[in-house]
């Protein structure tokens, strides 16, 4: 067992989850969107034109119902996505990204990957694929939403 609770796995992974979100955060400031606005923004722009329920939004961002649903009423006062009726299922309203939203959500990207790039750049591309993995099995245990894995080698 380590004694010493600065070696702990948790409390470092919090430590470099919370220096990457006050990051993300200054790089999307200039957009004026916070970190579920954003991820919002790409599962919608990048992952999902046809649109997903505000409750599978937040799952995949990893916050909260309330956060999720105070994120996409933001989005609709800026226009940037709307919520239609689900073709068959009457209660769900799915989030769908327009095209101000995608425009807005690909300059973002181009920020948001430079706090990325600065996080793993001592780390070679092995690296991060070995370290891609390990957090992909660890959120499956701990029964997070896992995206479907791509191949970032060429």
């Amino acid at each position: 067992m380590v004694r010493d609770y600065g070696q702990r796995l948790p409390y470092m992974m919090r430590m470099v989850s919370n220096a990457l979100s006050q990051d993300l955060e200054r790089a999307l400031r200039p957009f004026s969107l916070n970190h579920a606005q954003f991820a919002a923004l790409a599962q919608l722009g990048l992952e999902h034109p046809d649109g997903l329920s505000g409750a599978e939004l937040g799952h995949r961002a990893g916050v909260t119902a309330q956060s999720m649903s105070t994120a996409i009423a933001s989005l609709l006062d800026r226009g940037l996505v709307v919520r239609t009726p689900h073709p068959t299922h009457g209660r769900i309203l799915e989030v769908r990204i327009t095209a101000e939203g995608r425009r807005l959500v690909e300059r973002a990207q181009e920020a948001a990957k430079s706090v990325e790039d600065r996080a793993v750049a001592g780390l070679t591309p092995a690296q991060q694929d070995e370290l891609r993995a390990l957090l992909r099995h660890m959120t499956r245990i701990l029964g997070l939403y896992v995206p479907e894995v791509r191949s970032t080698t060429a």
